[in-house]
């Protein structure tokens, strides 16, 4: 072979050599990309049903947990008031002032009675999350009976209160039962826990 021929492949050799050096580039299938965009429209619509969700816990924030039919009392100091009476329809009777002065007394004795069982559970609460970092919390605690006054829910804020304080205020309010009434109804009220 001769030098002339050798050179030109030579330098072909090196240059495919160096070329082959470079950044490798992948190229998506066409079932990948499909996967992709399935579970980007999964994460869209995830998304879309958590906003829901959120809406509509702030809708019954602001109407306090109310249901179509249910009166709603909130109880500040000593004052009482009406937040929310039952829309035309709603199947309940009408509650007169001193039914409705009596009945709030009636929560404020529960609650006060419940007080030592309710801070155990801020106590608890305490000892399995340290984010809580031991300080005093003021708790909007609302709760709602039917019509044969039994207890059906109970809320709470401030939201940042773990789940297991979650279930224990709920086993304690389990537990409240008031005088039947003309309709169903709920009592807020506040409380403040501070560690011991």
């Amino acid at each position: 072979m001769s030098w002339k021929l050798l050179g030109p492949c030579l330098l072909c050799a090196a240059v495919l050599t160096t070329g082959c050096k470079g950044k490798i580039t992948y190229k998506d299938t066409p079932e990948t990309v499909s996967k992709l965009e399935s579970m980007e429209r999964q994460m869209a619509d995830k998304d879309t049903l958590i906003q829901s969700l959120r809406d509509d816990n702030a809708r019954l924030e602001r109407e306090g947990g109310a249901a179509g039919g249910e009166y709603v009392f909130t109880i500040e100091g000593d004052a009482l008031s009406l937040k929310t009476k039952p829309s035309h329809g709603g199947g309940g009777g009408s509650i007169d002032d001193a039914t409705a002065t009596a009945l709030s007394g009636q929560f404020l004795d529960l609650v006060q009675k419940s007080r030592g069982s309710i801070q155990k559970c801020y106590e608890q609460a305490l000892k399995k999350s340290p984010g809580l970092q031991a300080r005093t919390v003021t708790l909007k605690l609302s709760a709602s009976f039917n019509t044969a006054g039994k207890f059906t829910r109970v809320t709470f804020s401030p939201p940042d209160l773990p789940d297991l304080f979650d279930s224990c205020l709920r086993g304690v309010a389990g537990k409240w039962q008031m005088p039947a009434a003309p309709a169903a109804m709920t009592f807020q009220a506040q409380l403040s826990l501070t560690p011991t």
